[in-house]
């Protein structure tokens, strides 16, 4: 029986990702990286993030200081966020059933807290988990079962790129990817979830009959 629902934050909460890749240009520019465009925004979606860092001339070394820069920058216009629709509705739907419902991200706690704070959602968050590391989701969940002492079966983490299925793959969490955000739906469909869903009421029908299929 699943107890916990954690999301990922950009690109499955929020509908931001057009909003990080301006901001990730802007800092690109100034240090010489290349930049995302409407040209090969297609053809990095479909990539992995190595792949990704390899096509714009980002060393894997530098993303992290690169991500930190972006989530600074995000800070200021957090405003021009926009949750996806539908999603209010769901948090709400998820806490009224009994559900802890939690974020887990790469962004800045502070930033999340400004968007769910906005749509008056915040109470219907417990806790915020959030880490710079690019590839330091497995690492966050090991800690966010530890602090909610919660088992890996009564969890269930919602994501939309295949690092976030690697990451639960890592630690035994069940997954559920959405169509709507960064990685395209061809990606996702090869990271085989547990679940890949393309409303938020998709998430909603897992979380009541959590049965291995595709929703």
């Amino acid at each position: 029986m699943i107890s916990h629902v954690v999301f990922d934050f950009d690109g499955t909460l929020a509908d931001s990702p057009h909003l990080v890749v301006e901001l990730y240009n802007e800092v690109a520019r100034k240090q010489g990286f290349g930049e995302m465009t409407p040209e090969n925004l297609h053809l990095l979606r479909g990539l992995s993030v190595r792949e990704r860092s390899k096509q714009l001339g980002v060393p894997m070394h530098r993303l992290p200081g690169l991500m930190v820069q972006v989530a600074r920058a995000y800070r200021a216009v957090t405003s021009r966020v926009a949750l996806h629709d539908g999603v209010p509705e769901l948090l709400r739907e998820l806490r009224g059933r009994g559900m802890r419902v939690c974020v887990l991200s790469t962004n800045n706690e502070e930033n999340i807290r400004d968007v769910l704070r906005r749509y008056d959602l915040e109470a219907m968050v417990s806790r915020v988990y959030c880490s710079n590391r690019i590839f330091g989701k497995a690492s966050l969940l090991r800690r966010l079962m530890h602090h909610e002492s919660v088992p890996a079966d009564q969890l269930v983490y919602v994501g939309d790129e295949q690092r976030d299925v690697d990451a639960c793959r890592e630690v035994g969490v069940q997954v559920i990817a959405v169509s709507w955000g960064v990685d395209t739906l061809t990606r996702l469909q090869d990271a085989r979830p547990d679940w890949l869903v393309h409303t938020p009421e998709g998430i909603s029908r897992v979380v009541a009959t959590p049965h291995k299929a595709m929703v």
